[in-house]
């Protein structure tokens, strides 16, 4: 009997070292790529708030929020492919509601379009002014300046009637014919980017002010870095914008079984 009584507590002890200590995490860390996504879907909502869509669209936007902090909560705990199917329905669910958000703002009063293009656009030249753009004497974007594009384009390509002006600036080192020219192709790299992300290069025009616009103290290191940017400047151009045709909202369901299946 003592030997079994040895042997149990041996085996007993040797199993509650396999428990975590405390404080340990037992799930996977989540993938980095996949919790980028997931910031930038986060983003994206904030934009749907922005537009009106809780107000408008308050079950599908409740839904689609629903799913994000799902997605995350899966993510977080390491349970990527889990994860990977929520965003996958996250995603359509996002589609069908900015196809309603499109309709609803030109066919109907729902939505305060020039309050939220305010906002819209005060959010994006925010943006856009984010510090850190680039190193000295090159015009790399670099990473936290992607991050901030990647969610400017994300305005930028569903507002087709506005023109974006990029102009490349540098801090005052070398001659100012170089500084020119490396504005220049700072400012490049900026509309090649949002580009990339689905803006319509239509839309973007660039310039360079070089060293010209610079202000430093030789002293400076954070003067001189704030100098190395591209800044930008949006106009808007109202009409372009298609005439809205007038719904109540009260209407909207059986307008919506009018419209071509699949439209919505």
């Amino acid at each position: 009997m003592d030997k079994l009584s040895s042997l149990l507590l041996v085996v007993f002890a040797s199993g509650c070292t396999t428990w975590p200590t405390s404080g340990d995490n037992p799930y996977s860390p989540p993938n980095v790529e996949q919790w980028h996504e997931l910031e930038h879907h986060g983003f994206e909502l904030q934009l749907l708030a922005t537009r009106g869509a809780k107000m408008c669209l308050p079950g599908q936007y409740q839904q689609l929020a629903n799913l994000h902090s799902q997605a995350s909560q899966e993510a977080l705990a390491g349970f990527k492919d889990d994860a990977d199917v929520t965003l996958l329905a996250y995603q359509t669910q996002f589609a069908k509601i900015q196809r309603q958000m499109d309709w609803l703002e030109h066919h109907t009063e729902c939505l305060d379009t020039r309050y939220s293009e305010i906002q819209l656009r005060d959010q994006f030249l925010l943006l856009m002014r984010v510090d850190n753009q680039f190193a000295f004497n090159r015009a790399e974007l670099l990473p936290d300046y992607q991050q901030a594009l990647r969610r400017a384009a994300t305005i930028l390509k569903r507002q087709e009637h506005w023109h974006l002006q990029l102009t490349g600036h540098t801090d005052t080192i070398g001659s100012a014919q170089s500084n020119y020219d490396l504005g220049m192709q700072r400012a490049y790299a900026v509309r090649r980017y949002l580009v990339a992300q689905g803006a319509d290069t239509n839309q973007i025009a660039i310039f360079s002010a070089g060293e010209s616009e610079s202000i430093e103290d030789p002293q400076s290191r954070t003067q001189r870095l704030s100098n190395r940017k591209v800044e930008a400047q949006v106009l808007v151009d109202h009409h372009t914008r298609s005439p809205h045709r007038i719904y109540s909202l009260s209407d909207w369901h059986a307008v919506k079984s009018q419209l071509t299946p699949g439209s919505l």
